[in-house]
């Protein structure tokens, strides 16, 4: 049973090294919602979750920034993963957005290897509003991903 735990903690700890070292890493989930208010209120009670910040609101689109922490404070220093609670439009079926986020060292490199691997581009690069390139790919079964790298 020893050789088995020892071999396990071995796999991780190389799959863990390598993800590292890729230099991609998970920079948000995002959380689709018609009434983001309301599944931010949820995910602040029924985990403890605190809202960190709100970088866009508008009378038709709205991000909440939630994370793990019972006070904001906890919340802005956790080094977890956030959750962004994004306006879903009633009509729009699920999957209109892209739900996972990935934050890359090189987009130009990582849309090559989206592409030879089985998945396709909806969007290329472009930099953002925010001083960021982003382009969105769907995986080989149709899942939305999106690509952050920061601007240069």
């Amino acid at each position: 049973m020893n050789l088995v735990r020892t071999a396990t903690y071995i796999l991780v700890t190389a799959a863990m090294a390598l993800a590292q070292e890729s230099g991609i890493h998970v920079r948000t989930i995002r959380v689709l919602a018609p009434d983001p208010e309301a599944v931010a209120t949820f995910y602040e009670k029924a985990f403890g979750m605190s809202e960190i910040r709100r970088p866009v609101t508008t009378a038709t689109f709205q991000e909440i920034v939630v994370n793990s922490g019972s006070t904001v404070d906890q919340a802005k220093q956790a080094t977890t993963t956030p959750i962004v609670i994004t306006t879903r439009p009633k009509d729009a079926p699920a999957g209109a957005m892209a739900s996972l986020i990935l934050q890359v060292p090189n987009i130009d490199k990582a849309i090559e290897s989206v592409k030879h691997n089985g998945g396709t581009v909806m969007r290329p690069a472009r930099k953002s509003s925010t001083g960021y390139i982003v382009a969105f790919v769907k995986d080989p079964d149709g899942n939305q991903v999106e690509l952050l790298m920061t601007g240069e």
